[in-house]
């Protein structure tokens, strides 16, 4: 009965597709969705409870056996191309009972209600070893969209570009104040202050990533007015009106499920009448569920915005939009270029320390960066990186200290 269910979910899900695949169940008997040609992917299943996984727990579970080593998919971007099907297909699309409960509980003891809380989880990623996070992202570090000009040949020039072009949409002048929270490993911080003479102080959570960027500070000759402190997002409440300009790019989703109007409020606050921000990040339109291997293996706490509320909550707390840009061409293009640089340098990965970087590391960021660059494909996922420009304050009828043309 297991292997006649999955032998149903092949067919169906391989259905008008253009890839074959190969289930070779833990007996060794074998299936394919088509007699033409060899298989584009082949399943493995290397015991009977991984296959009861995959017929009655859903994709989820079943990524969850693969994880674990209980499967395993072979081919050429084989589990890419298995997230590409999924996407078009109800397998991949419905999320099982199972799955729901599982998601919520963890939603619940992650919740970044918890200021502690929240701080674990931002060390469950951002503490990964600094090399690491070169190896795969380059030499800005830079975590974000990119930019990537006709020009553009490199992932560091795409991030320098993208950091540079936030500055200008900040309209930046020497003695600005500006907050970026999240600042990474500190580019963005480092080029605002040098370049545009901007008085920026950082809010940084991860301490291990806060002493990387001391360290980068150090390796750059940095020269400017930097403070660096370790603090969440919502201590901005507590310096009201003390900035002339607002950043943060690729934190929002860190906000999560709960606290996207705490976040918001924060930004409120601290941003003094008339003062720019810029929010980048990656956006649903409605409300929905971050998929549970995400938060589960990835980014523990962790929550895609919906674009909507979260203009509903800009409003509510005075912050005038004057722009969105969609760069969304340019995030794909980017997490491309980390998928690549994960997969060529795995080895070089693994040595920085075998125990932590093992298999089922490698295996749930090849679906982290391979799944993340199909959901900016896939036509039914509709997920998108906007940058969000705005003012504190509507001033259409007197234009006290606030620019009046579109913000770009």
């Amino acid at each position: 009965m297991v292997r006649t269910l999955i032998r149903r979910i092949v067919d169906s899900v391989a259905a008008g597709q253009k890839y074959h695949l190969r289930v070779v169940f833990s007996d060794n008997s074998s299936y394919d969705s088509t007699r033409l040609g060899d298989p584009d992917v082949t399943i493995i299943f290397r015991n009977r409870r991984a296959e009861w996984r995959m017929a009655f727990g859903g994709m989820f579970e079943f990524l969850e056996a693969h994880f674990a080593g209980d499967v395993d998919i072979v081919g050429d971007q084989g589990l890419r191309r298995l997230v590409n099907i999924g996407f078009r297909k109800p397998y991949g699309r419905f999320e099982h009972p199972l799955t729901f409960v599982k998601r919520r509980i963890l939603e619940w003891q992650t919740n970044n209600k918890d200021f502690a809380q929240a701080k674990r989880n931002a060390t469950f990623h951002y503490g990964l070893p600094t090399e690491f996070f070169r190896l795969v992202l380059g030499e800005t570090y830079g975590y974000t969209e990119g930019f990537w000009r006709d020009d553009t040949r490199t992932l560091d020039e795409a991030q320098h570009n993208n950091f540079d072009m936030i500055c200008q949409k900040l309209r930046l002048s020497p003695g600005d104040k500006l907050i970026e929270v999240g600042p990474g490993w500190g580019y963005l911080s480092m080029l605002a202050a040098e370049k545009y003479g901007a008085d920026v102080t950082s809010y940084g959570l991860v301490a291990s990533q806060n002493d990387a960027m001391r360290m980068q500070m150090a390796s750059r000759n940095f020269h400017g007015k930097l403070t660096l402190v370790e603090k969440d997002h919502r201590a901005l409440a507590d310096e009201p009106s003390r900035y002339d300009r607002f950043v943060s790019v690729g934190v929002h989703e860190h906000a999560g499920r709960d606290c996207n109007e705490q976040w918001i409020r924060s930004i409120a606050i601290g941003l003094r009448p008339g003062g720019i921000g810029l929010i980048s990040a990656t956006f649903n339109m409605r409300k929905r569920p971050t998929n549970y291997c995400t938060i589960k293996h990835i980014f523990p706490g962790g929550y895609i915005p919906s674009l909507a509320e979260t203009l509903i909550l800009m409003e509510k707390y005075g912050l005038d939009v004057r722009s969105i840009e969609n760069l969304s061409y340019h995030y794909h293009r980017s997490v491309g270029q980390w998928l690549r640089n994960f997969e060529s340098r795995w080895e070089r990965i693994r040595a920085i320390d075998p125990v932590r970087f093992d298999e089922k590391f490698r295996r749930t960021w090849l679906f982290y960066l391979g799944g993340a660059a199909e959901t900016f494909e896939a036509e039914r996922e509709i997920i998108n990186c906007f940058h969000i420009t705005f003012v504190k304050g509507h001033f259409a009828r007197r234009g006290a200290g606030a620019p009046m043309d579109r913000l770009r």
